[in-house]
């Protein structure tokens, strides 16, 4: 059986926001990808919006439900994987002194797999 991971590392990071900041888009490029990134947005929230007024409903297909949640949570996976391109393309383009990429990088990630 495989040993359940000691969580009360996770506890001593340092904060994420300490360090992961978002630059603003100034780009017309990112002004499209931002709103790509909105729009995938709107379907994860209607995909919830939907799930919940069938729950709320009642009588509601349990697989049915558990399949639409992991459909949210994907699609949810998939706006964090663009945002962070989107964020790292911005890093790159500003020229970001690599000390304080790597400090970003490591937020992220920090980040992405303490969700």
């Amino acid at each position: 059986m495989a040993k359940v991971p000691n969580n009360t590392n996770i506890k001593k990071l340092p904060p994420v926001v300490k360090y992961y900041t978002i630059p603003s888009m100034g780009y017309a490029a990112d002004t499209e990808s931002r709103e790509k990134l909105g729009h995938r947005l709107n379907r994860v929230i209607g995909q919830l919006q939907s799930l919940q007024k069938r729950v709320v409903a009642g009588g509601s297909d349990c697989v049915g439900d558990i399949q639409q949640i992991k459909a949210a949570n994907n699609a949810l996976w998939k706006v964090a994987e663009a945002y962070l391109e989107i964020h790292l393309s911005e890093c790159m383009r500003q020229k970001k002194p690599a000390a304080e990429i790597e400090k970003n990088l490591q937020s992220v990630i920090r980040a992405t797999f303490t969700m």
